[in-house]
């Protein structure tokens, strides 16, 4: 592996920093081991000089300085980015930290790559491969005397690939990628479409480090994670660098004491990769070694919060400095104020759950014989609290069921009337109008169970607040479903996906909308397959972003407009001085205009669209099939020939609009409720709550109110809205 990422910082205040003359400096090994001994930033190889700067100007200057500035993301959905300070917590508490576990796939061959070369003659004269087929692991060199014989090692490598079948090939860093596409440019045509091949297969294993993965290494090398996880090279010399000097070494002297040196150094890189490659795969984050930091708190200003001591006394003497526990334990005892209004509570909820309804579940007849000659053998007695729905308001009611065995003296024969442990203490209705503050108003459990306990007198736990969701979304699942089939038979489906962190793991919403409906459903990952058979009878127009996932899917489709133009704003002004693109930029400008002033006048009519079909053939013809210079420009190019049937189909329908912003708006309800209890998701949580959150959607794009068809006790939407 040749590259480096050394830092280049001036020396300034009398103190020496770690440069990119280190590797070459006879000294560096001294002065490594006193930048250890101040703990010093530099150090840390990702960190840049404007960086150091800028926190030796705020008073850190040393790796375990940087650690104590560490804080949990508030927002677990941001954009990942390397954090220095959770690489300096990880070499601090000599801990791994996770922000996402690594998704790798579990392919039947997996092949490790190294290339060696020497940057100042743009020459790769050497490829270790290392193959792992099951158990079986075989090592491979390939080695070039000379520049002329360069492409020659890189076809016998394409020759060892074509006979495998269902691999990929993982390299550290991105110098593997670049020398595969510098040989492709200059190799014949049939070895091109292998390289290009193995490229698209290709795994970098370093991405997964360099952001989601942070270990107590000060940079991440592969010789500083691989020692890190015990590989060690033969040659304690072995580097980069150091290959560099022994090939110039063989190539003055001929010497193959070199030759082998480079070859073995070479072989062992790919097995430091296997190494870490597996190492990766194993993270789970539940050993103490490995931490997922969406776990970490952030310390509360205000001192909130559960604190672990060190002695057990101090655990036993604080937990008995609770408030909850000091006013009903201690204070009420000395304190008559305290005692008073402890038993006024306690009182309270004894005066206001008294039973208001009696029922008898016992029959009069016999259920066999009919006789009335029945005697009770076993009977009890179970309180029930409810809510009853009036045209003016609501009202408790208590209700008291009795119920149990008796046996009919005619017959001999025993009946059981009711079990009275399966009898729930909740009646159905506080059920639905919990869900209802729940999913409608988005209030917490919280503010449901302190709403619950101030206007009515009722006290609900939080477990019980989610058992109630789950009761009310099973009874719903048939007009969940209902929905999507519903979709499945309209012309037209807008789908979009959003992330949904649960516990460390990274599952997707997907959302489906059209003008009357919205669908939400969750899934473990992105993959699309599951689409082709939840919308395998739609035959109308898939109006969707440029996730390339979608393109697998049979039924037409019409790409987001408005993703394109972000895009090409964006775009347009990092490059304004880019004339090809900001003539492509102006003429689609120009091109949309006109098609939205006549969607503007005459609404999403085929006959009054149709006539810009000729102008955007127009366009094609006059901007996109130019050949251009710019490789921003050309990327544009590329990406509107590879869309132009799926940019303006709504131009050949009737009812098509030309972006996505029906299933972005339906995404913003859960991303809001994602917001909120993001702490606490599970995929049982998430799944009861996007049933109910998909018809209190549908409901909205029918003019129908929530609650009005949940206490109606219907359960089609579509038969309810028409009534």
């Amino acid at each position: 592996m040749t590259s480096f990422t050394l830092l280049n910082i001036p020396i300034h205040r009398d103190l020496f920093y770690k440069n990119t003359h280190c590797q070459v400096c006879e000294f560096s090994k001294d002065c490594l081991e006193k930048l250890r001994e101040r703990d010093d930033l530099s150090l840390l190889g990702n960190l840049k000089e404007k960086e150091i700067e800028q926190k030796n100007n705020r008073g850190v200057f040393s790796v375990k300085q940087l650690s104590y500035s560490f804080r949990p993301k508030k927002n677990p959905y941001r954009k990942r980015k390397f954090l220095p300070e959770l690489k300096a917590l990880a070499i601090r508490e000599q801990k791994t930290f996770i922000q996402e576990i690594p998704n790798l796939t579990q392919p039947r061959v997996e092949i490790f790559m190294d290339i060696e070369g020497v940057p100042d003659r743009n020459f790769y004269y050497l490829i270790g491969v290392v193959v792992k087929e099951g158990k079986e692991i075989c090592e491979y060199s390939f080695w070039a005397d000379t520049i002329e014989k360069q492409q020659d090692i890189f076809i016998q490598m394409l020759d060892l690939f074509s006979g495998l079948n269902d691999f990929v090939v993982y390299h550290y860093g991105a110098y593997e990628i670049q020398a595969l596409k510098q040989i492709a440019k200059n190799i014949s045509k049939s070895y091109q479409d292998k390289l290009n091949f193995i490229i698209s297969h290709s795994v970098n294993i370093l991405s997964f480090i360099s952001n989601d993965v942070y270990t107590p290494t000060y940079t991440n090398g592969l010789k500083d994670i691989a020692f890190h996880l015990g590989f060690v090279w033969s040659d304690e010399k072995a580097s980069g660098l150091q290959s560099i000097f022994w090939r110039y070494k063989w190539e003055l002297t001929n010497d193959s004491e070199f030759k082998s040196k480079l070859l073995k150094y070479n072989i062992e890189d790919c097995n430091a990769l296997l190494r870490i490659k597996n190492w990766l795969q194993s993270l789970s984050g539940s050993s103490d070694k490995e931490v997922l930091t969406n776990s970490l708190k952030q310390q509360n200003i205000f001192k909130w919060g559960v604190t672990v001591f060190a002695i057990d006394h101090f655990n036993e003497i604080n937990a008995k400095a609770y408030f909850d526990y000091q006013r009903e334990h201690i204070f009420l005892r000395t304190e008559k104020k305290v005692y008073r209004a402890i038993t006024k509570k306690k009182e309270a909820s004894k005066r206001y759950n008294k039973v208001d309804k009696k029922v008898n579940l016992f029959p009069e007849n016999c259920e066999k014989c009919k006789s009335v000659n029945i005697k009770k053998f076993r009977s009890s007695k179970k309180t029930q609290i409810d809510l009853i729905f009036m045209k003016q308001g609501i009202k408790k009611q208590v209700a008291e069921y009795e119920g149990g065995a008796y046996r009919c003296l005619e017959c001999k024969s025993n009946f059981m009337v009711e079990n009275m442990q399966t009898l729930p203490q909740y009646g159905y209705n506080l059920m639905l109008w919990s869900v209802n503050q729940k999913i409608q108003y988005k209030l917490s459990s919280e503010s449901i169970i302190n709403l619950l306990k101030d206007s009515f007198k009722i006290s609900v736990s939080t477990t019980q607040m989610t058992r109630f969701k789950e009761i009310i979304a099973k009874k719903y699942i048939a007009t969940y479903k209902e929905i999507i089939k519903n979709m499945e038979n309209s012309n037209l489906i807008h789908i979009d996906e959003t992330i949904a962190r649960i516990k460390g793991i990274d599952g997707y919403v997907w959302v489906f909308a059209n003008y009357d409906s919205v669908y939400y459903e969750f899934r473990e990952t992105r993959e699309p397959e599951f689409l082709k058979e939840l919308l395998k009878d739609f035959n109308g127009v898939l109006v969707s972003d440029f996730y390339t996932g979608y393109d697998s899917l049979e039924c037409d489709q019409q790409k987001c407009l408005v993703h394109l133009i972000r895009d090409l704003n964006e775009d347009f002004l990092k490059n304004q001085l880019d004339e090809e693109f900001k003539n492509i930029v102006t003429e689609f400008g120009n091109l949309l205009r006109n098609i939205i002033e006549t969607i503007d006048k005459y609404g999403l009519k085929q006959i009054h669209l149709n006539k810009h079909i000729k102008d955007v053939e127009k366009f094609y013809s006059k901007v996109v099939f130019k050949e251009f210079e710019s490789e921003l420009a050309f990327s544009y190019k590329k990406r509107l020939l590879k869309y132009r049937e799926k940019l303006f189909l709504f131009l050949k329908f009737d009812g098509i609009p030309w972006n996505n912003n029906n299933a972005e708006h339906a995404i913003k309800p859960f991303a809001k409720w994602r917001k909120k209890i993001s702490k606490s998701l599970t995929p049982q949580n998430i799944e009861n709550h996007l049933i109910l959150l998909s018809i209190l959607e549908t409901c909205k794009y029918q003019g129908i109110n929530f609650y009005d068809f949940l206490i109606s006790g219907a359960s089609s939407i579509y038969n309810f809205s028409e009534k």
